[in-house]
């Protein structure tokens, strides 16, 4: 019984989580459309360029104290020791106040260095100061996020999220037209302003929902229990932060380096600024949207995993990691073969541009890596294999790097293809390799990978050859949606999707009468 209510929880949380970052997603997206639309491809260049410095300095500020405090209260609460949240949270207070602050300064006080000489624009200068004041309330934001996820309340911390974005696009649309004429400048300025009170806004309404949460826990605290020390919640973290400076650092690295390398290989400022804002700016984010769809079990296995080890149940860890490894690639592989199949209709659709569609389908492949990237590393941070994550990431680092200086400045577009591609695959495959040793994971190529395939190709080109045939002019959307339905059909048909995965899901829900009886008795108060 109890696992059947772990189970619908967990399930809820990411019905609840998914609904909430898709409709999120679609905002952002759909807003970064109308930015470009405003802005133009330099202008996105220029808004990317200075977004990588923005987060490169709030992953310093964070430090993996999000992920860290998520795992320790799932672990306490796995335990039932709930008396021990409150030291976790001071302590990661005190961690975080101390990075965050000390970047903020040292973004402050090095803006002009930043932009003068590795962005190579002073346009950046002013939206980069800006940007500082903004990062000490990243940093405790990411605690509350993280208790908010370990305690299992993901309403609460959708809440401010949605809060932080409605912020965001309200400042923007209501003062672009005024900042838009007087330049580039101005205006990354007014979306540096918009970016930090939105954060603000965020972590302010996070406090407040604390402060209730924090009685409740003091109330519930009915005997002593020892404290956790700065120096236990710094040696987790600190790995984990480690592995975040690697990757954010390496994004970072790449956008300050590839304009660069453009421009040796012959193109122009301007030109060199828009071929990296289209792929970096436009392209990447549409191959990235459909991975919405899984941004709730990247997040919420965490606990769930932490919780499983705490507890030394193998089997359940095994059981959670091999669903959410499914249900990726069912998704990955859909949206890599829609990529691929309607690129054209999708460049032209989105951005009005056919050469954003061809940049689409090229890179469309790279998908199923991406996403299983961001999935797997989670697991592993799960199952403190925080230090494998920090190796890989380093060679990934060191590879990119030097191919970023070698190809580009040669092949100039073609090699900065080669470089997305050679990064996403070598740091994929590592980390998969190694998720797959520690659990010991069976990977069933034929229904997680092979069947997929077979599946998207036959329901995607049956649609579009059938609208092409019968001479269909419909909206993109009208094609997509009958795909995934087709999708959907073969899935069941070849058994990639089989009777226990629905029963799986559907037997959380049974006895939800009793369940609810119980746990007005107190039997499941943790939930």
């Amino acid at each position: 019984m109890q696992k059947t209510i772990k189970r619908k929880k967990l399930i809820i949380n990411a019905l609840i989580l998914t609904l909430t970052t898709v409709t999120l997603g679609f905002i952002n997206t759909s807003f970064r459309v109308y930015l470009s639309n405003k802005i133009g491809a330099e202008g996105i260049g220029l808004y990317q360029l200075i977004m990588s410095i923005h987060i490169m300095t709030s992953t310093f500020a964070i430090s993996g104290i999000r992920v860290t405090t998520t795992r320790l209260i799932a672990e306490e609460l796995g335990r039932g020791n709930s008396q021990r949240i409150k030291s976790i949270m001071k302590k990661a207070f005190i961690y975080s106040l101390f990075f965050s602050v000390l970047t903020a300064l040292a973004l402050y006080e090095g803006a002009e260095f930043i932009s003068m000489n590795w962005l190579e624009d002073s346009r950046a200068i002013i939206p980069l100061k800006i940007l500082s004041c903004s990062l000490p309330f990243v940093g405790m934001g990411a605690c509350f996020h993280g208790y908010f996820y370990g305690m299992r309340k993901v309403v609460k911390s959708i809440t401010s999220d949605i809060i932080e974005v409605s912020t965001l696009m309200i400042i923007i649309a209501a003062f672009i037209s005024i900042y838009l004429p007087k330049g580039l400048d101005y205006t990354c300025a007014l979306i540096a302003v918009a970016i930090s009170l939105a954060i603000i806004a965020s972590t302010v309404f996070c406090y407040i929902l604390y402060k209730f949460e924090k009685k409740n826990i003091n109330k519930n605290a009915c005997c002593k229990s020892s404290s956790y020390s700065l120096t236990t919640v710094s040696k987790i973290a600190f790995p984990i932060a480690c592995s975040a400076y690697i990757q954010t650092g390496l994004k970072t690295v790449e956008d300050i380096l590839i304009p660069g390398a453009l421009r040796q290989f012959g193109a122009s400022s301007s030109s060199s600024l828009a071929t990296f804002g289209m792929i970096k700016g436009m392209v990447l984010p549409i191959l990235y949207f459909p991975s919405i769809f899984l941004a709730s079990f990247s997040t919420l296995i965490i606990p769930e995993i932490s919780e499983a080890k705490a507890l030394n149940q193998t089997k359940r860890v095994n059981n959670i990691i091999g669903k959410v490894f499914k249900f990726t690639l069912l998704i990955a592989i859909f949206a890599s073969g829609l990529f691929m199949i309607f690129s054209n209709e999708l460049g032209l659709a989105i951005y009005h541009d056919s050469e954003v569609g061809f940049m689409i389908k090229i890179l469309a492949p790279l998908i199923p890596f991406m996403y299983l990237d961001r999935v797997v590393d989670g697991s592993l941070n799960a199952l403190d294999q925080q230090m494998s994550t920090l190796r890989y990431n380093l060679i990934d680092m060191g590879v990119r790097i030097f191919l970023i200086l070698f190809l580009i400045p040669k092949n100039g577009v073609t090699g900065f293809i080669i470089v997305l591609f050679v990064g996403t695959l070598l740091n994929s495959l590592l980390s998969i390799n190694r998720l797959l040793k520690v659990t010991k994971l069976e990977f069933l190529l034929f229904d997680w990978l092979l069947k997929p395939m077979l599946c998207v190709a036959l329901s995607g080109y049956f649609i579009k050859l059938s609208f092409d045939y019968l001479q269909i002019t419909t909206m993109i959307v009208s094609q997509v949606l009958l795909v995934v339905l087709f999708y959907f059909v073969l899935l069941i048909i070849v058994g990639c999707i089989k009777r226990n995965d629905i029963m799986w899901f559907l037997d959380a829900f049974k006895n939800d009468i009793k369940s609810d009886k119980l746990s007005d008795l107190g039997l499941f108060k943790r939930f």
